[in-house]
């Protein structure tokens, strides 16, 4: 009879064949009652430079690091500011400052060199002038409508006063019907002139 292997689960791939895992050098038992040759070596080096467990290591001053790395990082951020500002200067300096024409001649000058600017900046003058033009216009008009109303009412206030009878001659049909037959600039007067 042929003998049949019993097949083994392998969790998580845990064990495959190329995978030889590392141990940790153990002890045997017999150290912790004894001393084996390594530990006598090691107590014999230990004895001849006495050092304490902080001394073995690396000292870990971590204010110390911090501080170091704290004015590193201060000292860097001074620095490009220092290159920023002297770059800006150098940049501001470079550029010829913008003298806007003031007299006629100027002007002149201006316009000849640039044309094309001169015209696109004419055109928005024109345009923001028309704007305040406009507003005002609208504003202008308003103000001439209240003060025509204001000399209306003034005007009939004194001829309310002169003609205590006005509002009756107003509605007479026999007043509108004398008034046509006057001449036409008698009919202005009456009609088309509200303020006197």
């Amino acid at each position: 009879m042929t003998e049949v292997e019993e097949r083994k689960a392998n969790p998580y791939n845990a064990r495959k064949e190329w995978h030889t895992p590392d141990r940790p050098a153990q002890a045997s038992a017999d150290s912790l009652f004894f001393e084996t040759e390594a530990t006598q070596e090691e107590a014999e080096e230990a004895s001849e430079t006495p050092q304490t467990k902080q001394e073995q290591r690396p000292r870990a001053n971590y204010k110390k690091r911090y501080d170091d790395l704290k004015k590193h990082y201060d000292d860097k951020i001074a620095e490009f500011k220092q290159r920023e500002q002297e770059l800006l200067a150098k940049a501001q300096s470079a550029q010829p400052q913008y003298q806007p024409p003031r007299s006629a001649e100027d002007l002149a000058e201006f316009k000849s060199k640039y044309p094309d600017l001169y015209e696109t900046v004419e055109t928005v003058a024109h345009m923001r002038s028309q704007e305040q033009v406009n507003a005002l216009q609208q504003k202008l008009q308003a103000i001439e409508a209240r003060e025509s109303e204001l000399a209306r009412r003034d005007a009939e206030a004194k001829l309310r006063e002169r003609h205590p009878d006005f509002e009756d001659i107003r509605g007479d049909e026999r007043f509108h019907g004398w008034a046509k037959e006057q001449p036409e600039e008698i009919q202005r007067w009456i009609y088309n002139n509200p303020d006197n």
